[in-house]
């Protein structure tokens, strides 16, 4: 078994945890396994599944639980119940299992044990490998006689592996559905166990034919047996099944709307609405006009206020959905308007919260609805818009002055639908400010303000998260400094405001970095370098302390920019950078290696190097004019331009620093694989800042003047704004059709380096912190051995690499993981020279791309050496997401081979001639 390598994506260095023998661990494992105490034995057995998530690789997995099969065969039952939560614990390596026949065998013949518990164990084991061994009749033929047993465990086991293998094996689901049907009408059947047989039948969507006759099957349930237990449980398990075959999806519907309708009891009617509400949000397209006109009338007409309340949450689902747009494509009578216009009134004449919110929930969605609604074939009292305002505003102020649980609830999805509105309706921003702000004012409740500063921060910044409730009043200013950086845009605070801030900053060292965090993602880097001074000296490690010193040499540098406007600041920035990258060195570690910070900080004083080297450039055109006789010269060239041969030369220098620095912020981007969208803006708007200033100077060095640059951007943030109004002044320029270098041309280039250098640089998110993380495991077979030394292959020979792999993700909000690429490049690095070839260049490149299976990938090359000498192997991963994108963010390691000729050290034979008589 070759030793994993478990990489970081955008990490090249392999820690050395992660290179130990996952041979010497599973010794380890089986030494225990062979211990005559039980107690060892158990330890062992329930460590392999942290083995299998650091060792993920086939050969391994498929000797542990062929090792783990010979224990459950002559262990006790102590220990086959250790084994059964092995096979629960990792169902997503069992694919992985080579041997599948033999391990199987081991398993199922403890099925015809005289001991009923452990045939018990070995049910719900067998259930757990349903996955791979789908279709094994004899599995399936002792499933079924699980159910004739007189113990109950056994028939527990039973109904329990059968659900496993009627959701993966269709032949099962077919074959055992009368089974189930004839022992559930059987009056022999303990009731409890009824009960336990109708899920099944949710698992029997394979084939129209199965899933109709399991529906059939549970419509006569309802009919004979009608008890609420047996009505309940038959509901959700047709619910189910519509979810998953989607073919009688309308007639659950209206079947689900007659319960609401017709059946006395509560239950059964709040179970029915919480399935209306499954299928609202599975497929909403193949709900009727009929049906949501039925639940409006319902919703109207119901007394209980528990099912109003469900009844609205499954309108407010259809709502937001496709479902009311096919509403609305129907001939909408008066009528039908006027019961939607009371149903959002509801949130007005309703004294219970949960119910108010609810109502003004579907109100907010139906705006939205009717908003996007082209067609105009509705008629209401007012402005969907308006009145969902007023609706949220309404709801707000009742819940801001309530003071239970259930307030503070409603308050939440107040200020959630106020998030939602606003990124529809971007005109209802100020409204909904304005009156958030007044009822921080007035309300006497932290956690009510704490939600209402998240709420104004969440609309100030459109960022839709949801709604939290922490109780702490750091959070609370932290919000609010959050939203004074956000109203200051790119001017500074005033210095009264800022000694506020550093006043409370200092209550604690969490909430002071996180304020001097949000200061430097917002641009405010005198607040953020002030802050983090203090930082540097309360944190637990030296690299926290190298850290805090590169933030705080950062946010200096950045001020220095800000104040100062002549060179001397522009030198301080540089200097307090370099000192920064230092410090970053110095704080990375293997389990950070602080790669992006690192590279990010490396291109911004490059891009500071670049704008000053051409304002130099432009103060030299000033200072220095050509000599006299570059007019003639350029008039023998017949160009004018080429009378400024130095600057030109300078500017050429300068253009090509941009295009340099641009195509390293491309791939700055695609080594960002788990950044956040705003990150993946900001690098993307770095580089159009490169293109910008190399198209300027491009256009002023260059004599042809005929293309214009776009000038639109939807994009509101200053540097944008910036941007535009370079290409403007460019435009301009390239309108005057001036062949010759002149002051007007310097001009625009300092005043364009100048414009950019005083925007403030905002650090994105991604530079403090990951929300989602991506890791790589991966292994290659063979590899060198501990002394590294190269690996032997013939020149003649093909060599098989295998590279294989496994994918740890967390928290996939932003993208995944679609397909892995691997690159393997071979280049020769010492060749003998006695070498008699004909190949002209040895060097060879492969690359395969594979798509993992549960998160797990394998790959194999052959690759060829053909002349002998010591060849250095490159294998390097890409990750490609659903779009397409390659991220080069994927490990990179080399291994070193040498291919040798036998033909090469083979000595020539020496033939010895005999001399003849004659001759001596």
């Amino acid at each position: 078994m070759a030793a994993p390598m478990q990489t970081v994506l955008s990490q090249d260095n392999i820690s050395s945890e992660q290179e130990q023998d996952a041979n010497l661990a599973f010794s380890e494992l089986d030494k225990g396994l062979r211990s005559p105490k039980i107690g060892i034995q158990c330890e062992s057995i329930v460590r392999f599944p942290s083995l299998f998530e650091k060792y993920p690789f086939p050969i391994l997995i498929n000797t542990a639980f062929l090792r783990l099969a010979d224990i459950f065969r002559n262990g006790n039952n102590f220990l086959r119940w250790c084994i059964l939560q092995v096979t629960e614990q990792s169902k997503k390596h069992l694919e992985k299992i080579l041997n599948i026949d033999e391990f199987v065998r081991k398993i199922f013949s403890v099925i015809h044990s005289n001991d009923c518990t452990a045939r018990a164990l070995t049910l719900r084991t067998l259930a757990n490998l349903a996955s791979i061994i789908t279709e094994r009749k004899n599995v399936h033929h002792s499933i079924v006689n699980g159910f004739d047993s007189n113990d109950a465990v056994e028939v527990d086991a039973a109904v329990f592996a059968a659900g496993k293998f009627a959701e993966q094996s269709s032949s099962f689901a077919a074959s055992i559905c009368n089974n189930l049907s004839d022992m559930i009408q059987n009056i022999a059947t303990p009731v409890d166990l009824k009960l336990q047989l109708i899920p099944i039948l949710q698992h029997m969507y394979h084939d129209m034919q199965t899933s109709s006759k399991a529906r059939q099957v549970c419509l006569e349930l309802l009919s004979s047996l009608p008890s609420q237990k047996f009505v309940i449980r038959t509901l959700q398990t047709m619910t189910a099944l519509a979810c998953q075959s989607l073919i009688d999806v309308q007639s659950q519907v209206d079947l689900l709307i007659s319960r609401v309708i017709d059946d006395p009891r509560q239950s059964v009617k709040l179970i029915a609405l919480k399935d209306l509400n499954r299928l609202a949000m599975k497929a909403p397209q193949m709900w009727k006009y009929s049906s949501v006109k039925s639940l409006i009338t319902v919703v109207l007409q119901a007394k209980s206020t528990a099912v109003k309340i469900a009844i609205l949450e499954v309108l407010g689902t259809l709502a937001k959905s496709v479902a009311f747009h096919l509403f609305l494509t129907h001939d909408v009578s008066a009528a039908d308007m006027q019961k939607i216009q009371e149903v959002c009134n509801l949130c007005y004449v309703s004294q219970n919260p949960t119910l108010s919110a609810k109502a003004m929930e579907f109100y907010t969605n139906i705006a939205i609805c009717f908003k996007s609604f082209k067609r105009k074939l509705f008629r209401l009292d007012q402005d969907p818009v308006e009145g969902a305002r007023l609706a949220i505003t309404t709801q707000c102020c009742l819940s801001v002055w309530g003071t239970t649980k259930e307030d503070k609830k409603v308050l939440k999805l107040c200020l959630q639908c106020a998030v939602h509105l606003v990124k529809k309706f971007p005109d209802t921003t100020m409204f909904f400010l304005s009156e958030i702000v007044e009822l921080l004012e007035t309300t006497e409740s932290e956690e009510h303000a704490l939600i209402l500063c998240e709420g104004l921060a969440a609309i100030g910044s459109e960022n839709h998260i949801y709604i939290r409730g922490d109780n702490s009043q750091h959070s609370l200013t932290t919000y609010l400094g959050t939203l004074i950086f956000q109203a200051a845009g790119s001017e500074s605070i005033p210095t009264e405001i800022q000694k506020l801030i550093l006043r409370n900053g200092h209550k604690s060292p969490w909430f002071m970095y996180k304020l001097a965090r949000q200061a430097m993602r917002y641009g405010q880097h005198p607040v953020a370098a002030d802050l983090f001074s203090s930082l540097s000296h309360l944190v637990a490690s030296e690299h926290l302390h190298f850290w805090m010193v590169a933030l705080q040499e950062i946010s200096e540098g950045e001020s220095y920019l800000m104040k100062e406007k002549d060179d001397s600041g522009m030198t301080k920035t540089l200097l307090c950078y370099q000192k920064s990258l230092s410090s970053l060195k110095a704080a990375s570690t293997q389990v950070f290696p602080m790669q992006f910070q690192t590279d990010l900080v490396h291109l911004r004083i490059e891009l500071l190097q670049a704008l000053t080297q051409l304002i130099q450039t432009c103060n030299t055109f000033r200072t220095c004019p050509p000599p006299a006789i570059a007019t003639a010269l350029a008039l023998t060239n017949g160009q004018e331009i080429s009378r400024c041969g130095q600057i030109l030369s300078q500017l050429t220098k300068c253009m090509r620093d941009f295009e340099n620095l641009k195509q390293k912020f491309g791939d700055l981007y695609l080594t960002c694989f788990d950044a956040d969208p705003q990150t993946l803006y900001t690098v993307t708007q770095l580089q159009y800042c490169c293109e910008v200033m190399k198209a300027g100077v491009s256009s002023v060095i260059t004599t042809d003047n005929s293309r214009l640059f776009p000038v639109t951007s939807e994009n509101s943030d200053v540097l944008s704004v910036t941007l535009v109004n370079i290409q403007k002044d460019l435009n301009h320029i390239l309108k005057t059709n001036s062949q010759a270098l002149t002051h007007e041309h310097m001009d625009f280039l300092s005043k364009s380096v100048q414009s950019l250098l005083q925007v403030p640089f905002r650090y994105p998110r991604y530079f403090f912190q990951s929300i989602q993380t991506t890791k790589l495991n991966l292994a290659v077979t063979p590899q060198q051995n501990m002394r590294m030394e190269p690996l032997l292959v013939h020149h003649n020979t093909l060599f098989t690499l295998k590279v294989e792999g496994v994918i740890e993700h967390k928290q996939q909000m932003f993208r995944q993981v679609s397909q892995i690429c691997i690159a393997v490049k071979t280049e020769i690095t010492n060749q003998q020279h006695n070498t008699d070839t004909k190949v002209k260049d040895p060097n060879r490149s492969y690359e395969e791309t594979v798509r993992p299976h549960k998160d797990y990938f394998s790959c194999s090359f052959l690759l060829s050496f053909p002349v002998a000498g010591q060849y250095s192997v490159q294998i390097r991963g890409l990750v490609l997401d659903d779009a397409g994108t390659k991220w080069n963010t994927g490990p990179q390691f080399t291994m070193t081979f040498k291919s040798y000729d036998d033909t090469i050290h083979r000595k020539p034979k020496i033939i010895v001639s005999r001399t003849s008589f004659g001759q001596m």
